[in-house]
Parts: C-alpha cells; sequence; structure tokens
C-alpha cells in the first residue's frame, strides 16, 4: 500500500491496480488452425433438396385436403360415392337392361338406345314447360329423339353434330324434316314396346319369380 510522509503527518492511501496489456508478436500475425471432418458439403444441393422436399410435401398435403373436402361435401349433401364393387355391378345391370335399335330410313341408318331414368326425368323436366299447350307432344319427340339417338345417316351422332351437347342434339332435331321426325319417333316406341316385353310377367310363375328375386 503506497505511504504519504508530509510535516502534517503520514497518510496511507490505496492505489489503482496497474493494467496488463498483452503486447502480440512484432509480425502482428496469429496463426488459427481449422480442422475439417468428412467431405465437404455442397451447400447448394442441400438447398435444393429442401426445397424438393417442400414441395412434395406440399402436393401431398393439398392433395389430402382436397379429399377431405370431398368428403366433408358428399357427406353433407347426403351424397356417398360408391366403392367400385357397387359401381362395376351398377354398369354392368346397365348394359343388361338398355337396350338398341337400326332402323333403315330411305337408304340411311339410323340407331337408337333406351333411356336411363334419369334422362327420362329429364325428358319429363323439359317437356312439363309446355304442359298444357299444343307444343307439349312436340316437346316430348323432340327431348326423346335427342337423348335416345345415338347415330344419324350412319354416324356417331356426337362425331356429326361435332359436340357431345345436349342443346348440339336439340339443334338437330329441331333442323330435321317433320315427317323424318315422325318416322324416327315411331321406329323409337317400337324400341321401347320391345323393351318392355322383355321385363313383362307372361305367366303366374313369372310374376312370382320376378317378386322373390325382388325380395333378395
Amino acid at each position: 500500500m503506497p505511504t504519504y510522509d508530509s510535516s502534517l503527518g503520514e497518510t496511507k492511501f490505496t492505489g489503482k491496480a496497474l493494467k496488463e496489456i498483452d503486447v502480440p508478436d512484432e509480425s502482428g500475425y496469429t496463426q488459427t488452425t481449422t480442422k475439417q471432418y468428412g467431405e465437404a458439403v455442397d451447400e447448394t444441393a442441400i438447398r435444393n433438396f429442401q426445397a424438393m422436399m417442400q414441395d412434395s410435401v406440399g402436393d401431398d398435403a393439398a392433395e389430402v385436403e382436397r379429399q377431405m373436402k370431398a368428403a366433408r361435401e358428399a357427406k353433407l349433401s347426403g351424397k356417398v360415392r360408391l366403392n367400385e364393387g357397387p359401381k362395376r355391378r351398377i354398369e354392368m345391370l346397365i348394359g343388361m337392361t338398355r337396350s338398341y335399335h337400326t332402323a333403315e330410313v330411305e337408304g340411311q341408318t339410323y340407331a337408337f338406345q333406351t333411356l336411363k331414368s334419369k334422362e327420362m326425368r329429364q325428358v319429363m323436366s323439359e317437356a312439363s314447360e309446355f304442359d298444357g299447350t299444343i307444343q307439349y307432344i312436340f316437346e316430348i319427340r323432340r327431348q326423346l329423339l335427342a337423348r335416345s339417338l345415338t347415330k344419324v345417316v350412319g354416324t356417331d351422332v356426337e362425331q356429326f353434330v361435332g359436340s357431345n351437347q345436349i342443346q348440339a342434339r336439340l339443334d338437330l332435331v329441331d333442323d330435321m324434316d317433320d315427317a323424318l321426325l315422325n318416322r324416327l319417333y315411331d321406329e323409337y316406341l317400337k324400341m321401347v314396346n320391345s323393351t318392355k316385353s322383355r321385363f313383362l310377367a307372361k305367366t303366374d310363375d313369372d310374376a312370382k319369380e320376378i317378386v322373390e328375386d325382388l325380395k333378395k
């Protein structure tokens, strides 16, 4: 501890500690050694891989979300998508019950098919706008032929009109001669009557068999 001595007396006081300074080597260079372990890492490749994985995860998540949304909408609407088995059986049944008919008119071939239940509902719904008017019977004929014709003058009707839209078929019927439409309508009715006879119970035993089949 430092001491100050004078005529007034002796005084002791505490001094500050001296600051230590490290002086570097005269060259001013400090060597640093870095150790490397393993092979060098390609950071660009890593970033590309991470981006690819993120895109993949994003696509998968979007698909899952789409399927979940579709399932929720189907549940709310009461519509449930058929499994492959029931769907295939329905398609087989439609193929067995749908009837086809071909007619020659003035040397040209016209082909027909019977209509599904939903197609008949569409026919009646469209024609109902003219119920009680003279146009009703004409609209029924128009709607039935537009949906039942599959070939016109030997050409697939969709190819003939250049469209698969029902409006294009309706326009085709509208442009046909009325006498031709009457003949085509007669051929359509022949097909319908022939189809009905296929499923008509001809005897009591046939009727009982049909009832038993319906119970299964």
